[in-house]
């Protein structure tokens, strides 16, 4: 009744009556009844605040109800007739756009803002559709019109102010690290929680909130969870938000974003672990190897997240009686260090070599808990500088074709250790000198392949050429002299004896002495002295070095070694001698040196024994001469004139045996007869 009272009392209604799509009144049309002029319907719309008064304002929040009466040209409704309303962006009408009449007449909607933040006013177009026959007598029995109309009315409305607020809780007790919890963000319209929807929006500084954006209930409230990891469901080693005061924010369109903190606890430490040394192997203090690693460990809790500001008690496990083996921290230092974890959950110790080669363990255990801890591993400390006893030198090939060809090369390889049979450090630098022919390059260092204590250069056939054709190539590195250890500390002491080291020298008439005549290189070092060897005087050779240049005390010297590699002739020679079982012969080239490693040697019997008569009608006996084996198929790694061994079954005086041998310059072969 109050709806009705209130269409009636309207003061004021803005009516169109349209036909065929225009507006105004429809008039009166050329051969149309009389009694048809002005009794189409009309429209009344408003929008009641809830009692009779009438008002144009969308309600901020919940539903506003629009009024629409249908009325007979005498005033009366009209019930049972559909009457539609416009869609509107502003607007949402959630029960449809279209209403029958009640029986007094009156159509209602429902009208609710589209959101909560659309601001403004506009125009709601209302229409009735009237087709002849759709109403058949008016309430006082009149009859309606024939023809079809659209009877439209339009109202204007104001969008009532909203003022939206949020507000978030959090909870107050501090969350355990990797827990999870409920979140609340409250939407209030004018101070009223309202049961409009309204899509919030969540983010946070550490850790993760699902689902990330929620719709208020009826409540206006919308719920999500927060847990205090950054990847949820991950496996050990999740990055977590323990120890951090964590922000959460809320927001939504039309007001400001609301920040909250929570308190996310310390993980409990459960792993403290070796990462690693670096460099793992460092060299004796003093020597030209790098002395220093850097050890370092890492703290973990459950979860596998780095823990920062924590305190790890370092502590040196290398035994440290009598000579300094290390010291770590700082040098010379052996008692326990405190660190405190970085922000990656790391701790980091330098660690020095002293005077003895060793494994170096280093313990770290959580100041808070010691039993979370663990043990260093993999970083030894190594003499570090090559000793004479300990010096090789290899060559790939001993002879190759070189006296009458330039070009040819093979790989010169030298080995180096430390005293103690250590590797020397990455980089030792190694130099060669040659007789004859040219060093590429003339130095190496070692660490081509890391840790190998090894280098590699290549010599290559040219001149110069000794008439001999034996190259001598002396190879040298920076080291120190061997001594004999009686007190076992890894550090010369006086008393101690020593091989004392004249300046290396290249033995090129291979006396085994230095000839200032001959001998056509020395390394210039200090030293005037006579050379001794653990107390008594040195035999002359390349490896002693040179006599009257040592210096009569243990330190550093060139460690050196020398070798000798044949340029064979292109052409060779062969000899023999033996017998009917075993010839022997002798394959050289024109230098009576070997001829180039890896030639081939192919050995064939040559049976010559005459046939013998038939007896008594029997097939004639034929000689049987054959090669059993031979010692060598191909030429070894070797610098003299080459042994070969025939061995024959069969033979006897008059057969032969050919020998063949192929280098890349020549194929020659010999026939040796059986004498």
């Amino acid at each position: 009744m109050r709806l009705i009272s209130y269409l009636t009392t309207l003061l004021t209604v803005v009516l169109f009556v349209a036909c065929g799509g225009g507006g105004g009144s429809p008039g009166l049309k050329s051969g149309t009844d009389p009694s048809s002029v002005n009794r189409f319907p009309t429209l009344l719309a408003g929008l009641p605040d809830g009692g009779t008064n009438p008002t144009n304002a969308i309600a901020p929040s919940g539903y506003t109800t629009l009024a629409v009466s249908l009325k007979a040209p005498n005033g009366q409704g009209i019930p049972n007739q559909p009457v539609d309303v416009a869609p509107d962006v502003n607007l949402l009408f959630p029960e449809g756009v279209t209403s029958l009449t009640d029986a007094n007449g009156v159509a209602t909607f429902k009208v609710a803002r589209a959101s909560l933040v659309v601001t403004g006013s506009g125009t709601l177009s209302i229409s009735y559709s009237y087709k002849a026959g759709s109403i058949a007598t008016y309430p006082d029995g009149s009859t309606p019109p024939k023809d079809a109309q659209t009877i439209t009315t339009y109202l204007g409305y104001q969008l009532a102010s909203a003022n939206i607020a949020l507000d978030v809780n959090v909870g107050t007790a501090t969350l355990a690290a990797y827990g999870t919890r409920q979140i609340i963000a409250t939407a209030t319209f004018n101070g009223v929680a309202s049961p409009t929807p309204v899509l919030v929006n969540f983010s946070a500084s550490c850790g993760q909130v699902k689902p990330a954006s929620a719709p208020t209930n009826s409540l206006g409230q919308a719920i999500v969870s927060y847990t205090a990891t950054d990847i949820l469901g991950a496996s050990v080693g999740t990055a977590g938000c323990s120890g951090q005061v964590v922000s959460i924010t809320a927001s939504t369109t039309g007001t400001s974003a609301v920040t909250k903190q929570v308190n996310i606890s310390l993980a409990p430490a459960t792993n403290l672990a070796f990462v690693d040394a670096r460099p793992n192997r460092i060299y004796l203090s003093g020597s030209n190897g790098v002395t220093t690693s850097i050890v370092r460990f890492k703290l973990t809790n459950a979860q596998g997240a780095a823990l920062s500001a924590q305190d790890v008690v370092l502590t040196l496990k290398t035994q440290t009686g009598g000579a300094v083996k290390a010291t770590f921290g700082t040098v010379g230092n052996t008692a326990p260090v405190t660190q405190t974890t970085d922000s990656n959950g790391e701790v980091l110790v330098p660690v020095y070599s002293g005077t003895v080669p060793t494994s170096v363990l280093i313990n770290a255990a959580l100041a808070s808990n010691p039993l979370v801890q663990t043990d260093s591993s993999v970083l030894t400390v190594a003499s570090g500088l090559p000793a004479q006893a300990r010096v090789s030198l290899a060559l790939e090939k001993l002879a190759i074709r070189g006296f009458n060809f330039d070009g040819e090369t093979t790989n010169v390889i030298i080995s180096l250790a430390d005293r103690q049979g250590n590797p020397v450090p990455d980089g030792t630098a190694v130099n060669f000198v040659t007789q004859g022919g040219v060093m590429i390059p003339p130095f190496c260092t070692t660490g081509t392949v890391a840790g190998n204590s090894q280098c590699q250069v290549s010599i290559r056939t040219q001149n110069p050429r000794p008439t001999s054709g034996r190259i001598k190539i002396l190879a040298y590195a920076s080291g120190e002299e061997d001594f004999i250890d009686n007190n076992f500390n890894n550090v010369y002491d006086a008393g101690d004896t020593f091989t004392d080291l004249g300046n290396a020298f290249r033995d090129d008439n291979e006396d085994g002495m230095y000839d200032s005549a001959t001998d056509g290189f020395t390394v210039p070092r200090n030293g005037s002295s006579a050379c001794l060897q653990n107390g008594a005087p040195a035999p002359l050779n390349v490896l002693s070095g040179r006599s009257g240049t040592c210096d009569g005390v243990w330190g550093a010297a060139d460690v050196r070694a020398q070798g000798i590699i044949v340029f064979s002739t292109d052409d060779l020679t062969m000899t023999a001698s033996g017998s009917s079982a075993q010839m022997n012969v002798s394959i050289q080239d024109l230098n009576n040196n070997s001829v180039p490693s890896g030639s081939t040697i192919a050995v064939v019997a040559i049976d010559n024994s005459p046939t013998l008569p038939s007896t008594g009608g029997a097939t004639p006996i034929i000689g049987t001469c054959t090669l059993t084996g031979q010692s060598y198929t191909t030429v070894p790694n070797t610098l003299a004139a080459l042994s070969l061994a025939a061995y024959l079954k069969g033979c006897t005086t008059g057969d032969a045996v050919k020998v063949t041998v192929t280098t890349t310059a020549i194929v020659k072969s010999y026939v040796f007869y059986i004498p």
